[in-house]
């Protein structure tokens, strides 16, 4: 069965985003935290264990998004960087017409069920996610099986966080931990509540 692994770059301080993070500036002005992987429509542009993390990324049999970043990214051109797997978009609101023009797009209201859906598409492959508001439903849910961070050498003082606000705290345990140049990437199981 697929695992909905939650993968976001971060700050050290604990920023996704920096603080002037837009539609028209994705990230904010000067953003770096997706540095460690080179160029993502190229997967020879990221070195050793770097790209090992992003292979896995692109053997995902599904990607999960908020609408926020689907919509930052114009919905990847309705194909993920290349990875041919439905998206699913977690919003409350109807795809844009954009949107609409992609069949491997899926817009779904609810996160859990937008896991669901994602889990149920991958097969035996793992659900890459990213985004941000869905996340603290997700966790209460029990519907995140694990968080990877690639923890960035790089403090934004300000920006949009990740964890922001959460219904209760939640009991990871470190399953990895890589360190290279460009990031610290650790990889954690969500435990049962």
């Amino acid at each position: 069965m697929a695992i909905a692994v939650l993968d976001m770059s971060m700050s050290l301080d604990g920023f996704i985003a920096g603080p002037d993070d837009s539609p028209q500036l994705p990230g904010g002005a000067g953003f770096s935290l997706h540095d460690w992987i080179g160029d993502p429509d190229d997967p020879g542009s990221a070195d050793g264990r770097d790209r090992e993390l992003m292979d896995a990324v692109r053997d995902a049999g599904a990607v999960l998004s908020g609408r926020r970043t689907a919509e930052q990214a114009g919905h990847w051109g309705g194909d993920h960087h290349g990875m041919g797997v439905p998206i699913f978009v977690v919003s409350r609101h109807q795809p844009s017409a954009d949107a609409a023009a992609f069949p491997l797009v899926h817009y779904v209201a609810d996160p859990v069920d937008a896991i669901r859906q994602a889990k149920a598409a991958a097969g035996q492959r793992r659900v890459h996610m990213i985004g941000a508001a869905w996340v603290p439903a997700a966790l209460e849910a029990g519907a995140i099986d694990e968080i990877q961070i690639h923890h960035v050498p790089l403090l934004l003082g300000a920006g949009r966080r990740l964890f922001d606000v959460l219904p209760a705290p939640i009991r990871l345990e470190i399953a990895e931990v890589i360190s290279t140049p460009r990031a610290t990437h650790v990889r954690y199981r969500v435990l049962s509540p």
